[in-house]
């Protein structure tokens, strides 16, 4: 695969994963308190469950099964939606919009939650 041919797959799987995991940007999962560590690694933040065990931050389960399915499930979607549709004139605006909206996602994180649906 040639260089130039790298940059467009990582390109695509980079707005197409953007697609498929957007709902999941602005639920829950990535809204509430962040935990302060002062080690940087998070050993020394701890959470106490409802019986009392202390468990460090970093071997805690934070995302329940349910909600990992639910991000399966629409991944999978988004998936199956690109394969039907990556030829249709609006799929491929849909996908520019996208790719353009997280062009910057890892340098910046998302900072601006939306309601409107890309």
């Amino acid at each position: 695969m040639a260089v130039n041919e790298q940059l467009i797959a990582k390109k695509m799987a980079k707005a197409l994963a953007f697609l498929c995991l957007n709902e999941h940007l602005q639920t829950p999962l990535h809204n509430g308190e962040h935990p302060v560590s002062k080690t940087g690694d998070y050993s020394d933040v701890f959470i106490t469950d409802a019986e009392g065990r202390q468990i460090v931050w970093c071997q805690a389960c934070r995302v329940s099964c349910k909600e990992r399915e639910r991000v399966f499930d629409d991944v999978a979607k988004g998936i199956y939606d690109f394969l039907l549709n990556i030829e249709t004139d609006f799929y491929t605006r849909r996908l520019e919009r996208a790719y353009r909206a997280c062009v910057h996602w890892k340098k910046e994180g998302l900072k601006k939650k939306t309601k409107r649906r890309i």
